[in-house]
């Protein structure tokens, strides 16, 4: 797995941080009350009570952070429900990399795990009244800190739960995919682009190879770089066939191979490891994830038990922004070199126009009987056109125009609202016709 994949993994990982934080209180509950034994009696820099009171201290910190800490959990988990019944369930990623949230559960079990093990070495070490009072004390600062973690806690899960906050967490989450857009860092980019393409014609009139996925999972990751070092050292080229965030059934088609005879079968293992299968999706690479939340989010605003079209607009106007922020980027070519400058590998990366129908085509359905909100979303559209380089996602962005237009048509009671929609279309296309009109009086004879 790539540093980003690992990265990823670790922030999700709701046990991490909790797990932690047990490790290091078994190693203090140890090894402090060993340290109070060492330290002379005369001195005194902590607390200073008899067994019992210690003994009562530490059985407190350690009932009430046990409880609290059940709290903790049960809040993140109602927490979660509201997020998934409300927005979507797939907004519980942005729950459980919430490090708060782990903090405060790994301090809570952290502190009741290390009041237990001092508990034990109160009265112990050779003495019925020793008392390890620097024990004792860091028991007290460690549930000080627990409870101030705690209201925290409660402050960022409220805040967390508001619609909009989800919707800009989710688009941080997609900027990373963006920023450093696959196949980027897989090899290296050609030379000469028309050159390695044509490279790659040539080898693909042989017979190929199919490599086939073993087992159904999401297309999580895929290893370029290690796969494009052994198409280097096997004189081998990989097409990939399947779009990182896609999902693969048992015998589809991942990736196909020109090679050798003899090196089919170690290609074969290579790409079918390069190609890392999954139970869920993650934003690593995959461009498409985040627009899947937000429109998501957007589909149950718009839903009849919710009804709330404040947060559809919200959650599409994000989506506008992250097309826009696709369509800036410069595409990298999906074909990679060796270090020799021989195409070895060959990505697939979806297109502009492919996002663009997977943010707008189920929402404009959904949205069609509400004109405001389908004014927006012309909007976005001709926002996202105007950044579009080229015809990349040129037609379909002027489809899903269009075809927000003829659901208005049929699906608003009155003619005003209609034409709040037309007024929006007709600015759509405004600069093209401006342009036209001044290209055919500039045209026409005197």
């Amino acid at each position: 797995m790539d540093r980003r994949a690992i990265r990823d993994l670790l922030e999700k990982s709701f046990w991490l941080i909790p797990a932690t934080c047990m490790v290091v209180a078994v190693l203090a509950g140890l090894g402090i009350p060993e340290l109070d034994e060492r330290i002379e009696r005369s001195v005194t820099l902590t607390f200073a009570g008899t067994v019992d009171s210690a003994r009562s201290i530490l059985t407190t910190i350690a009932t009430v952070t046990v409880s609290v800490a059940g709290l903790a959990f049960s809040v993140t988990v109602v927490a979660l429900v509201l997020a998934a019944q409300q927005l979507s369930p797939r907004v519980m990623r942005t729950f459980r990399s919430d490090r708060l949230n782990q903090l405060v559960l790994g301090m809570f079990v952290g502190t009741f795990v290390y009041a237990l093990l001092v508990l034990r070495s109160v009265g112990a070490g050779g003495s019925e009244v020793f008392v390890p009072d620097i024990a004792v004390t860091v028991a007290v600062v460690a549930a000080v800190v627990a409870f101030a973690l705690f209201v925290a806690f409660i402050h960022d899960m409220v805040h967390a739960l508001e619609a909009s906050t989800v919707i800009h967490r989710i688009a941080v989450d997609g900027r990373d995919a963006i920023d450093d857009p696959f196949p980027r860092g897989v090899g290296d980019p050609p030379g000469d682009g028309a050159l390695a393409a044509r490279e790659v014609d040539e080898r693909r009139r042989a017979p190929a190879v199919e490599v086939r996925a073993s087992r159904g999972g999401f297309l999580r990751n895929v290893e370029g770089s290690a796969i494009v070092e052994a198409a280097s050292e096997r004189d081998a080229l990989v097409v990939q066939r399947m779009a990182i965030g896609d999902f693969a059934v048992s015998g589809d088609l991942l990736a196909e191979v020109w090679c050798d005879d003899g090196e089919r079968d170690a290609m074969d293992r290579c790409v079918c490891e390069g190609f890392r299968l999954g139970e869920e999706r993650t934003p690593v690479h995959d461009l498409r994830f985040a627009l899947r939340q937000l429109a998501d989010i957007a589909l149950k605003g718009l839903s009849p038990g919710l009804n709330d079209v404040t947060t559809a607009e919200n959650a599409m106007n994000s989506i506008g922004e992250t097309l826009i922020a696709i369509a800036r980027q410069p595409r990298e070519p999906i074909v990679r070199v060796d270090s020799s400058g021989t195409a070895r590998f060959v990505a697939c990366v979806p297109d502009l126009g492919g996002m663009v129908r997977l943010s707008f085509d189920q929402v404009r359905r959904d949205a069609a009987s509400h004109p405001t909100l389908c004014v927006r979303l012309l909007e976005l559209l001709a926002a996202v056109r105007r950044e579009a380089s080229g015809d990349d996602g040129l037609s379909e962005i002027e489809r899903q125009a269009r075809l927000i237009r003829d659901a208005v048509e049929e699906a608003v009671p009155t003619q005003a609202d209609a034409a709040l929609v037309e007024d929006a279309y007709e600015r759509f296309f405004a600069p093209d016709r401006v342009l036209a009109g001044l290209r055919s009086r500039t045209e026409s004879p005197p």
